[in-house]
């Protein structure tokens, strides 16, 4: 019951979260070019194995650390992107261990935090990492890269 004088709203003051759009291409074609001698097993699959085989080769590189020295230095283009789903796949491996989530469950968010992976590479993402850096838990990273981003294709 309301009266005429009451100021209780439910609305809430909290601002939205904002989401992230990037346009997006299909991973699946570069997935099965990829020989199956070079993708090893995963606990989520072979789809994600092959993927994760993809994202080492098209996020790491190396660079000879001086001219004439046959050691290498690995460098990593977009290293917070690159780290938060590192992150993310620790998390949900810790969590269908721990019999937390279902190896099929995890297996599908992951497959979807690699698909954001990939478009991601190539835009401009400094607002998507600053969200990424300001993320308090693995929960909520995770949910920003399934979540909070759309890819238009």
């Amino acid at each position: 019951m309301t009266f005429p004088g009451d100021t209780k709203t439910t609305k809430s003051n909290m601002p939205a979260l904002p989401v992230f759009e990037f346009r997006a291409s299909s991973a699946e074609i570069d997935v099965s070019s990829v020989s199956k001698d070079l993708i090893g097993d995963h606990v989520f699959g072979q789809l994600v194995s092959g993927k994760l085989y993809l994202l080492e080769s098209k996020y790491t590189y190396e660079v000879p650390i001086v001219p004439g020295n046959p050691q290498m230095r690995t460098m990593i283009r977009k290293p917070v992107v690159y780290d938060a789903v590192k992150k993310i796949e620790r998390h949900l491996k810790k969590s269908v261990k721990k019999g937390e989530v279902s190896a099929e469950v995890a297996s599908d968010e992951f497959n979807k935090v690699l698909d954001v992976a990939f478009n991601v590479l190539t835009a401009e993402t400094g607002d998507f990492e600053k969200a990424i850096t300001e993320s308090k838990d693995v929960n909520s990273l995770t949910n920003l890269f399934i979540k909070r981003v759309n890819l238009v294709f």
